[in-house]
């Protein structure tokens, strides 16, 4: 009787698990980041990175782009750094951080690298553009 008892309460315990998971996956969406080489010349080198991530560094010829999703940090400290090297110049990026980026893109934040440096597409107005650092 007592192991009847225990393996409901198990099996209780799992389906808890299981909302808890599936509500989360429901509120904590994944939001991509991508980074799109339309700065014209030699590929550029792309490398992106956060605290916990290493995404390594790629190379994109014109028109060329890549991406990755993650689910954002219930602390809020989600933050990912992108080092962008052109013939036009480079510098160090801030590509998605919870707050300034977040609000302006939501959870699809696209990157735009220009001649003149890298812009972020805004979910509503222009393209939100930077200045190379070198």
């Amino acid at each position: 009787m007592m192991k009847s008892f225990e393996a409901k309460a198990l099996l209780l315990s799992v389906a808890v698990v299981l909302v808890l998971i599936a509500s989360c996956d429901a509120v904590y969406k994944k939001t991509v980041v991508g980074i799109v080489n339309q700065a014209t010349g030699n590929p550029i080198t792309v490398h992106c990175y956060s605290g916990d991530d290493d995404l390594g560094f790629k190379k994109l010829g014109f028109g060329e782009s890549f991406a990755w999703s993650f689910r954002y940090s219930v602390l809020g400290n989600t933050k990912y750094i992108c080092n962008i090297n052109t013939d036009f110049g480079s510098g160090s990026y801030v590509a998605y951080t919870e707050g300034f980026i977040v609000d302006k893109c939501g959870l699809n934040c696209v990157w735009i690298v220009k001649p003149d440096g890298p812009c972020l597409q805004q979910t509503q107005g222009p393209l939100l553009c930077q200045k190379w650092q070198r």
